[in-house]
């Protein structure tokens, strides 16, 4: 290789990268050694360049696979792909092709061979020696990343059980959504898979066998009362401290309305579920699950294994989930809404409110009632709009309504007084600050315009909040 150090070297004539010196120094110590051939550095080369682009890698492993084995065992790494076949290998342009060469020659994988003047040489123009010497560091990044892969899979393979109280909760199945698999019974009898990931705080003993644990998400067991799906999990409210029998009758309030505005699920709630919800057995689990099915005839939708899931994450709240995408006037598929609800996190939102607006829509709650206000006949109400109907207002209001939305006067001007003319100045009046302070802020211009446009003077507009 001629790096151009003799005396008659002119500078200028080619861009070089910052290490060009380093990278020959790499490449003149290096010798062919046994069991370095071309397949050994294409492996290499494929797994251990992570640094690398696509393109970049590819570019050099053309390069690679130029090389000759027994050019290389007399310690001679060049090769001379000429740049326009790099470009039709790679399907780009040659300017791609050379900027990626470019790449590679500044990460030190290759050194262009250079004249006695400081110009790349045409015959012998890419050393792939410096690869070469850094065989053995691109093989120890390869290792690197197995060594890895092995640790993330021996942290995947150890076992942990998670032990759980109530035996209503189904097996766990970490990849069901919408129930991507389909099985001849609506409850798994199989044993959960172990859990991708742990720590060693929830590390305990596996349960023996028919007896039930507690919940990894649960606190430890103190005797009380608990609702389906844990105070901390499933009731959206709760924190590491909340009380579980605030959890517990949240839960049975749930239940007695979710009954009340899906009558058809009442079959699916015992007496002694309803009056502990930790009562619930895997019965009760398989009777939801088969009136899921039932309810929404949708078999591709896999209802009854969605509702499997939501029953290990949210408990007997299932079923107020069920009614609520059943008999909500808002949702549109109640297929996708039950599975919203059902696949959603532990942490479920407080759902009696839903329960609440679908019963007023049905008008099954009767409005509050409230004492009427005492009468006062010499006093105008707080909706009265005095002086809407004296000229110009008619006229001008009318022109504010072509200039504005149809909302936005609705909001605005629907209540706004009209107190005359004077000066130049429009003197209106609103019921409430809020109102006068938009109109202030939005469109005391689109005013003036209306007005302008009705043959009306109006320079100023004064805005006041009238009062009762």
């Amino acid at each position: 290789m001629q790096t151009a150090q003799s005396d008659d070297w002119r500078p200028g004539f080619a861009k070089r990268a910052e290490n060009f010196s380093e990278v020959c120094s790499l490449a003149e110590r290096w010798r062919w050694s046994p069991g370095e051939t071309i397949a050994r550095v294409a492996g290499a080369v494929l797994k251990g360049t992570p640094s690398l682009s696509i393109p970049q890698r590819m570019t050099l492993l053309l390069y690679v696979e130029h090389l000759n084995q027994d050019r290389l065992e007399q310690d001679i790494a060049c090769v001379w792909p000429s740049t326009g076949l790099v470009a039709d290998y790679l399907g780009c342009s040659e300017s791609q092709a050379r900027a990626n060469r470019k790449a590679l020659e500044a990460a030190g994988f290759l050194v262009r061979d250079y004249t006695r003047a400081n110009r790349p040489a045409g015959v012998e123009a890419y050393d792939l020696r410096p690869l070469m010497a850094r065989l053995e560091e691109l093989e120890a990044v390869d290792g690197a990343i197995r060594e890895g892969v092995a640790a993330r899979r021996a942290a995947y393979s150890e076992t942990v059980a998670f032990p759980t109280k109530y035996s209503a909760r189904a097996p766990e199945s970490r990849r069901l959504e919408q129930s991507h698999e389909n099985y001849k019974s609506s409850v798994r009898k199989k044993d959960a898979a172990p859990p991708r990931s742990h720590t060693q705080e929830r590390a305990s003993p596996r349960p023996e066998s028919g007896k039930a644990g507690e919940s990894s998400t649960q606190r430890q067991r103190t005797g009380q009362d608990r609702a389906i799906g844990s105070p901390e999990g499933a009731s959206g409210l709760g924190s590491a401290k909340s009380d579980a029998s605030v959890y517990a009758e949240m839960v049975r309030q749930e239940l007695r309305t979710a009954i009340q505005v899906c009558p058809r699920l009442a079959p699916l709630v015992r007496d002694a579920v309803l009056a502990n919800p930790a009562s619930a057995t895997p019965e009760d689990a398989a009777r939801v699950a088969a009136a899921a099915a039932e309810f929404m005839p949708q078999p591709e939708r896999n209802n009854d294994q969605t509702a499997i899931w939501g029953w290990r994450k949210h408990g007997i709240r299932i079923v107020t989930m069920l009614a609520i995408a059943l008999e909500d006037p808002e949702v549109r598929s109640a297929c996708g809404y039950f599975g919203k609800l059902a696949t959603q996190e532990r942490g479920a939102a407080d759902l009696r409110l839903n329960l609440a607006r679908i019963l007023r829509n049905k008008g099954d709650l009767p409005p509050p009632e409230t004492a009427a206000p005492p009468a006062e006949p010499d006093l105008p109400p707080l909706m009265f709009a005095p002086g809407v109907e004296e000229a110009p207002w008619p006229e001008i209001n009318a022109a504010l309504r072509r200039l504005i939305r149809d909302g936005a006067h609705g909001s605005w001007f629907n209540r706004v007084g009209f107190h005359g003319i004077t000066d130049g100045v429009i003197s209106l009046s609103t019921p409430t600050g809020i109102a006068a302070d938009r109109i202030k802020r939005d469109y005391v211009e689109a005013i003036k315009q209306a007005a302008d446009s009705v043959g009306v003077f109006v320079e100023r507009v004064m805005i006041s909040v009238r009062k009762r």
